[in-house]
């Protein structure tokens, strides 16, 4: 960064200290140009004043570089100093159009002297009045022109002996950071001041500026790289983070660098890779216990019903075998369960999306329902005539529409109560029961796995605590949510399912 600001500090210097002697030598070559327009045979008289040699060319032989032709032709005046800074090469152009060379031999307070004495003949020459005159000259000058009384200097009385006779005199600060000269008017108790003329300075509070903000804003860039490129990395990280909570066991991030960040990402992958690992082993485990247990499950129905078959007078062993083959058929339920739910936590079955309609599938769940004796299952509100589609899956929406209905019926008095509703971006189906309802601090563990909240919902009530569980994933693989709540009109719980009515991709 050092390295960068010096060397934009000698750049913008470069620049700086070009405008610098354009300024200073700008007003001598337009007197230059102007007394030789009008008289040229002064050319031998002001070389040896300003100790240079001067050149005049044609106005058909302009510079052959575009840009310097082009700078000149504007008015502005191209200086070359030579690297000791005792030597300089100026060009413009003059009032007639042609070009003017000066070299100076050396740079010295001879240049400022002539300056000033060119300056009070044009003055003479003009006829005009000497304020007009220096408001006309003062556009040429890169620094003050202006008329001082005699009186109001502070100089020397030898100083202004030399200028009663015609002395141009040259005063130069005690630091050296300003020059100016003063000519007396001839006649007049006046003295025409050019300047003063301010030190070149490298370290002005303008360079200064240029730099630091130059260095805050590499800085600031800088800074804005790494800070952009850590988020980046960590935006991505975020993303696989999102993807890996969402189920998608393969997302993996870059974890090149050995920065904090290429270590948390490589930290990342192999906790991915472990947690994937683990939901393999469990999946494969869950599916292949469920199968093995189909097969005993069905011997043991066979034998049972054998055993049924052969025995037709003794009503206890009829019993014990009606309740065996109950357990049996429970126990093959809650293996299809098992492997439904292992199946929709597998990260995204293959869902076939398509237009149905979600008042007829409630409906149809509604006249397959088997609840007990004394509970009653109604669909109400709007039926499926004119029923706006949408889209979705029809085997997974009935299935958990199925599961609603049936955990309604197991904890209702009476009465279950299914309603269908579309609006424009939603659909959302109600299953409601008069029940005990859900207390609402379970409302959020209600949808776990294997949950079982309290005496009112045990072994004895049927259901296995898959069934919500189930619900909820074919919810989210759908866009949407399931949720709890208390019912308003039957005063035990409401289950609802909200999820968009165009699917995403």
């Amino acid at each position: 960064m050092a390295i960068l600001c010096a060397a934009a500090l000698q750049l913008v210097n470069l620049v700086r200290s070009a405008q610098f002697y354009e300024e200073v030598s700008r007003g001598s070559l337009h007197l230059i140009g102007e007394r030789l327009a009008s008289d040229p045979g002064a050319l031998t008289r002001l070389e040896a004043a300003f100790d240079a040699t001067i050149g005049i060319k044609g106005v058909d032989e302009a510079p052959e570089d575009e840009y310097e032709r082009a700078r000149l032709e504007r008015g502005q005046v191209i200086v070359t100093v030579s690297s000791d800074g005792r030597t300089a090469s100026m060009r413009s152009r003059m009032p007639d159009g042609q070009w003017l060379y000066v070299d100076f031999n050396k740079l010295s307070e001879l240049q400022a002297r002539a300056t000033a004495r060119l300056l009070l003949e044009g003055w003479q020459r003009s006829g005009d009045a000497l304020d007009d005159y220096l408001a006309q000259l003062q556009p040429y000058f890169g620094y003050p022109l202006s008329v001082v009384d005699l009186d109001d200097l502070e100089v020397s009385a030898s100083d202004i002996a030399r200028m009663e006779y015609g002395d141009v005199l040259v005063e130069v600060a005690v630091d050296g950071a300003s020059a100016d000269a003063m000519a007396k008017v001839p006649g007049s108790d006046q003295v025409v001041r050019l300047g003063p003329v301010e030190k070149f300075n490298p370290y002005s509070f303008r360079a200064v500026f240029v730099i630091v903000t130059i260095g805050v804003l590499l800085i600031g860039l800088g800074v804005y790289w790494v800070v952009n490129t850590f988020e980046t990395r960590l935006r991505k990280l975020e993303q696989a983070t999102s993807r890996l909570s969402q189920g998608h066991l393969n997302a993996r991030v870059s974890s090149s660098g050995g920065d904090a960040v290429g270590r948390l990402g490589h930290s990342f992958n192999k906790m991915a890779e472990h947690i994937q690992r683990l939901i393999s082993i469990q999946r494969e485990m869950v599916r292949a216990v469920s199968h093995e247990l189909r097969t005993p499950v069905a011997r043991i129905r066979f034998g049972a019903q054998i055993i049924e078959d052969s025995v037709f007078d003794d009503p206890f062993v009829a019993k014990q075998l009606a309740g065996m083959d109950s357990d049996i058929q429970e126990l093959d339920e809650l293996i299809d369960e098992i492997l439904t739910y292992a199946r929709l936590e597998e990260g995204g079955p293959v869902l076939d999306f398509q237009k149905i309609n979600v008042a007829e599938v409630a409906q149809q769940v509604v006249e397959e329902a088997r609840p007990p004796e004394q509970v009653s299952v109604s669909f109400e509100g709007s039926g499926p005539e004119g029923f706006p589609f949408s889209e979705a899956e029809s085997r997974y929406v009935h299935r958990a529409i199925q599961n609603l209905v049936g955990n309604a019926g197991r904890y209702a008095k009476t009465r279950v109560k299914v309603r269908c509703s579309v609006a424009d971006d939603i659909c959302r189906v109600d299953v409601e029961d008069d029940g005990p309802g859900i207390p609402e601090e379970d409302w959020d563990r209600v949808f776990s796995a294997f949950a079982r909240l309290d005496d009112s919902r045990t072994r004895a009530s049927g259901g296995y605590g898959l069934g919500l569980s189930i619900v909820r994933r074919i919810m989210y693989w759908h866009g949407g949510r399931a949720l709890v709540g208390r019912s308003d009109e039957l005063g035990g719980a409401r289950f609802s399912l909200i999820w968009p009515r165009v699917h995403a991709d």
